[in-house]
């Protein structure tokens, strides 16, 4: 068979090699090439849609399991709880797309529950390990890498009746008003400014259809806070968690263009505050939804 595997330099990984590769065709997906020569290597990343959506072509088993200390860019501003579900929604995705007979699942994850939850919630079958290789996640949040590059991944709970449109629309309305008289959004069709004192910060582009209750996917484009390289576009995605009344908001391969001490000790932490925020809102706005139901039933 032709299985894929989402790594081989781990230890879960290596072991998975060991045991498969005399017998079945591997398929790696690795941002970096692999050192064993018998392995098809497929360069992607695992938190990336597309990706995933290309390593799963022909495809007959899909082995899922997430690395605790995955490395995939030098910044992880992301819990491991949300990084592990948005790679396995990525998964479940993309097998289901690729007719994939299987998925196999490596218990022993303090996560397990909700990844085979998320797994399941698409058509493809998913077979869970009776061998459990007990493992907790943890991430460091700045790491060395090739590249310095930022990947942010937050995931917020919505109003019930909330459309990813109204949420989309909703996160650039709070942008704008931020920091009062500073900051604003300007939206000329598919071009998102993000503005600060009246100058481009970061200029996104629209690549899907406004009414895409799925997912919304920009373009980093231009700004003065991003570095634009031809091969490596970031990316900002906000995508329905299928089932549930989540949003992932994920920032995928953006460069900032200030030096790299800026960003740790002014621009992250101003981004993550400003997020804490947000989160606050939508809890707000999810409870007075609740009220407003629950009087409404009560009339």
């Amino acid at each position: 068979m032709r299985v894929l595997l989402t790594g081989v330099s781990g230890y879960i990984g290596k072991n998975l090699y060991e045991s498969l590769h005399m017998e079945h065709d591997l398929v790696v997906v690795s941002q970096y090439k692999q050192i064993y020569d018998d392995v098809r290597w497929i360069k992607g990343d695992i938190f990336t849609l597309e990706d995933v959506t290309k390593a799963m072509e022909d495809i007959d088993i899909a082995i899922y399991f997430l690395d605790p200390t995955k490395r995939s860019s030098k910044t992880m501003e992301a819990s491991y709880k949300d990084m592990n579900a948005l790679a396995a929604d990525n998964y479940g995705r993309a097998a289901a797309a690729m007719n994939v007979k299987q998925i196999i699942y490596v218990a022993g994850a303090v996560e397990d529950n909700e990844t085979l939850k998320i797994l399941r919630s698409y058509k493809t079958p998913v077979r869970v390990t009776h061998t459990e290789i007990k493992r907790k996640g943890m991430l460091a949040r700045f790491q060395s890498a090739r590249r310095d590059d930022v990947r942010i991944i937050r995931r917020f709970r919505i109003p019930k009746s909330w459309t990813l449109e109204k949420f989309t629309a909703y996160y650039f309305d709070y942008y704008k008003n931020v920091l009062p008289g500073l900051s604003n959004v300007e939206i000329h069709e598919d071009s998102y400014y993000l503005q600060g004192a009246k100058r481009d910060l970061i200029h996104l582009k629209r690549r899907t259809a406004l009414k895409n209750n799925d997912r919304q996917i920009f373009d980093i484009a231009g700004g003065e806070l991003a570095t634009i390289r031809d091969q490596h576009t970031g990316t900002l995605e906000f995508r329905r968690m299928l089932g549930t009344e989540e949003i992932m908001v994920c920032i995928h391969r953006y460069e900032p263009s200030k030096p790299w001490l800026f960003y740790q000790l002014l621009q992250a932490p101003f981004h993550a505050l400003t997020m804490r925020i947000f989160e606050v809102d939508m809890r707000i706005e999810k409870f007075n939804e609740e009220q407003r139901k629950g009087h409404t039933e009560n009339k």
